[in-house]
C-alpha cells in the first residue's frame, strides 16, 4: 500500500537505516523507496510533472538504493532526501547523491553528466570513462558534462549547497537520451533498454566504488559489493519454476538409445554398411505444454539485471531441449542440437586432426585388465562418500543399469551400463570424471540458493566435461587412446554438420584412423543419436578454452561451483560479492592432494593439449 511522505514516515526510514535494515516502501503514483541496507549513496528518477515515464523510472531499480517520485512531489520528497544523505553521511563521513532524468530534446548527447563546476572529480571522470565504454549496436555513445548547477536550482533543488558541504555530500544528475523508446508513441524497444539498464547500471557502480574508497568509512572489496543484496521472493519462485521444469526430463537418457547391444549386432550382421535403427524411451513430457508453462514464467517481474539475465538465458536453453526433444529421431534435431552446443570450428577441427596425427595407432594390448562393473561401483561408491565427509547434504549413490550404455551422471547419479568395458589403469581417472567432476559440480550447485546452478546453465556442458578430462590428466589417467577417442568425436562431429551419414562416418574411423569396430561404433552412435547429437565435440573444446584459461592465471577452484559455463564466472563473482552465493562447499580429491600441485603449477605456467598427450 502506497504511503505518503510524512513526518512519522521519514522518522521510520531514518529508524530502520540506523538498525541496518533493508527499507521497501511504496510511494503515491506508483513510487518506491527501496534501499537495500545502509550504503552511502542514492539513486533518484522523479516522473516529468507533464507525464510519467516508466521505462527512464526502471534504470534506477537496478541499484541497491534508490527512490521513484515524481516533480510534483519536490516538497516532501526534500525532506525524506535530506534525511536520509545526512544519516549515511553521519555513518560513513560522505554521501553521493545521483538524479536519472530523460533528456528533453533529440539532439541531447546519449549521457549529459551534471556534476562540479569548479573541480572535476576523480569520481566523475570514472563515471565518464565508464559511460563511454558503452557501446550499443546502431546508437553512437556520446558523453558530455556539464554544471550540476540546474540540480542545485528552485523548484527542484532536493538539498542546499550549504547542506551539500556540510556533510560532504557529493550530488550528480545524469540525463540519458531516450533512444529506448519510439519519441513519437512512447513504445519501448525491450531489448534495448534491458543492455543499456544492464551498461549503465555498471557504470554507476564503478563510479560510486570510486567515491566511497576515497571519501567514506565504507571499504566494498569490488564494485560489484555495492549491488543488491536481499533478492525478493520473485526471484525465488521463478527459479523454483524454472528448476521444476527443468526436472522433468532427463534429457541425456531421453535422446541414447535403449537398444545399443542390438543396434551394434544388427550393423555388424550387415556387414558396417546399413545405418542401424535405434529405440529410444518413452518421452514422459509433452514438449508443448512445457513451452508454454515455460513462458508463462514472469521473468521481466524481476528487476535484478544480473537474476533476469540468468533466468532468460536458462529459459532460452529449455526451449531449445525441448525442441530437441519433441524433433527426436528427425532431420530437425541436428540443427537445434547445433544452436544448443555448436558446431565444430576450423581451429577446434585442427586440433583434432593434429592429437589423431599424433597418435596414429591406438595402444593394442593383449590383455587388457577390465574391472568388474560391481568393483568400479563399489569405488565410485567410495569416492561419492569422500563427498558427503565434505558436505552432509550430498544424496547420491550409484546405479547398475542394462539399459545404460558406458557412463551417465543423471539428477546427481551415477549410472553404470551393465556391459560397461573400463580398463582398471582408466577406473581413478573415470570416478574423477563422473564423481569428482560432474556429481560434485551438481551438490555445490545444490549448496548454493539459486538452483540454476545445480540445474546447469545454458552450455555448460563445454566446462564441465573440460574440467571433467582435466581431472583424468590430473590424476595420471588420461591416456593417448582417451585422446585419440576426444579427437575421433570432433572430427565426426564436423562431418555429421557437414551431411555425413553413419556408415560413412563409422569407416571413416575405422579405415582413415584406424579405431577398432566396437570403438568407432561407440564414437559413431554417440554422434548420430537423436537424429545428431553435436554435444560430443564440447569435450576437447572444453579442455582446449579450459587450459587457456588456467594459462591467464585464473583459479581451477571457482569454476566448481556448480555447472556453469566460462563466461559465467564474472556473473559467479559478483553474486558472491553480493552475498546472494556462497563458498563451495565440496572440493574434489586432486585438489587436496599435495601430489598434484606441480602438474596445478604446470598448468598456469601454460601448456597445450599436445603437452597433455
Amino acid at each position: 500500500m502506497a504511503e505518503s511522505i510524512t513526518e512519522d514516515f521519514i522518522r521510520k526510514i531514518k529508524r530502520s537505516l540506523k538498525r541496518g535494515k533493508r527499507i521497501h516502501r511504496r510511494l503515491p503514483d506508483g513510487g518506491l523507496v527501496y534501499i537495500d541496507r545502509p550504503l552511502p549513496f542514492l539513486v533518484l528518477f522523479r516522473h516529468p510533472k507533464e507525464q510519467t515515464d516508466h521505462p527512464t523510472a526502471d534504470f534506477v531499480k537496478a541499484n541497491a538504493s534508490y527512490i521513484i517520485s515524481n516533480q510534483g512531489q519536490t516538497e516532501e520528497l526534500r525532506k525524506l532526501v535530506q534525511e536520509i544523505a545526512k544519516t549515511m553521511a553521519n555513518e560513513f563521513g560522505a554521501f553521493m547523491l545521483i538524479e536519472l532524468m530523460a533528456a528533453p530534446a533529440p539532439d541531447e548527447p546519449l549521457f549529459k553528466i551534471f556534476g562540479p563546476e569548479k573541480q572535476l572529480p576523480a569520481t566523475l571522470k570514472v563515471l565518464t570513462k565508464e559511460l563511454e565504454g558503452i557501446k550499443i549496436s546502431g546508437v553512437r555513445t556520446t558523453v558530455e558534462t556539464a554544471s550540476n548547477e540546474p540540480l542545485l536550482q528552485e523548484p527542484y533543488c532536493l538539498m542546499a549547497e550549504e547542506d551539500l558541504k556540510k556533510y560532504s555530500i557529493l550530488t550528480l544528475g545524469l540525463q540519458l537520451k531516450p533512444v529506448y523508446k519510439d519519441t513519437a508513441t512512447g513504445k519501448v524497444y525491450p531489448l534495448l533498454l534491458r543492455t543499456l539498464r544492464e551498461k549503465i547500471s555498471n557504470a554507476i557502480k564503478k563510479a560510486v566504488f570510486d567515491f566511497v574508497q576515497v571519501q567514506t568509512t565504507h571499504k566494498p572489496v569490488h564494485f560489484q559489493a555495492l549491488g543488491r543484496q536481499a533478492v525478493n521472493r520473485v526471484v525465488w519462485r521463478i527459479d523454483k519454476q524454472l528448476t521444476n521444469i527443468s526436472d522433468q526430463f532427463r534429457f541425456l537418457l531421453l535422446v541414447t538409445p535403449v537398444n545399443n547391444n542390438e543396434a551394434w549386432e544388427e550393423f555388424r550382421r550387415n556387414k558396417y554398411n546399413k545405418t542401424p535403427t535405434f529405440h529410444y524411451r518413452l518421452m514422459p513430457i509433452d514438449a508443448d505444454q512445457l513451452k508454454r508453462k515455460l513462458y508463462n514464467i514472469s521473468i521481466e517481474k524481476v528487476d535484478d539485471p544480473t537474476l533476469a539475465y540468468l533466468f532468460r538465458d536458462k529459459r532460452h536453453e529449455l526451449d531449445k531441449m525441448l525442441t530437441m526433444l519433441a524433433d527426436r529421431n528427425t532431420p530437425a534435431f541436428l540443427y537445434s542440437s547445433m544452436q544448443l552446443y555448436g558446431g565444430v570450428d576450423d581451429h577446434l577441427l585442427k586440433v583434432a586432426e593434429g592429437i589423431l596425427a599424433a597418435i596414429p595407432e591406438p595402444t593394442r594390448a593383449k590383455d587388457i585388465d577390465i574391472i568388474p562393473v560391481e568393483e568400479f561401483a563399489a569405488m565410485a561408491e567410495q569416492e561419492i562418500n569422500f563427498l558427503k565427509e565434505q558436505y552432509s547434504g550430498v544424496d547420491s549413490g550409484v546405479d547398475v543399469r542394462d539399459d545404460i550404455v558406458g557412463l551417465i551422471v543423471s539428477k546427481g547419479r551415477l549410472n553404470v551400463g551393465t556391459d560397461a568395458k573400463i580398463p582398471r589403469h582408466r577406473a581413478e581417472a573415470l570416478i574423477q570424471h563422473e564423481v569428482g567432476t560432474h556429481i560434485l559440480t551438481y551438490f555445490n550447485g545444490k549448496a548454493q540458493p539459486l538452483q540454476q546452478l545445480y540445474v546447469g546453465s545454458p552450455g555448460y556442458e563445454e566446462l564441465q566435461e573440460g574440467l571433467a578430462v582435466l581431472s583424468e590428466w590430473l590424476v595420471g589417467g588420461l591416456d593417448q587412446d582417451r585422446m585419440r577417442i576426444l579427437a575421433a568425436r570432433v572430427v565426426s562431429v564436423y562431418h555429421l554438420t557437414k551431411g555425413c551419414n553413419f556408415t560413412d562416418n563409422f569407416w571413416r574411423l575405422k579405415d582413415e584412423y584406424h579405431f577398432e569396430d566396437e570403438v568407432a561404433w561407440d564414437i559413431t552412435m554417440r554422434v548420430h543419436r537423436g537424429g545428431g547429437l553435436t554435444k560430443d565435440a564440447v569435450y576437447l573444446r572444453g579442455l582446449v578454452h579450459l587450459l587457456d584459461y588456467l594459462k591467464q592465471g585464473h583459479e581451477l577452484e571457482p569454476l566448481l561451483i556448480g555447472k556453469i559455463r566460462q563466461d559465467y564466472i564474472p556473473i559467479v563473482q559478483e553474486l558472491i560479492f553480493r552475498n546472494v552465493l556462497r563458498p563451495v562447499p565440496i572440493k574434489p580429491r586432486y585438489l587436496l592432494d599435495p601430489a598434484i600441485r606441480p602438474k596445478l603449477k604446470q598448468l598456469k605456467a601454460g601448456i597445450s593439449v599436445f603437452n597433455l598427450l
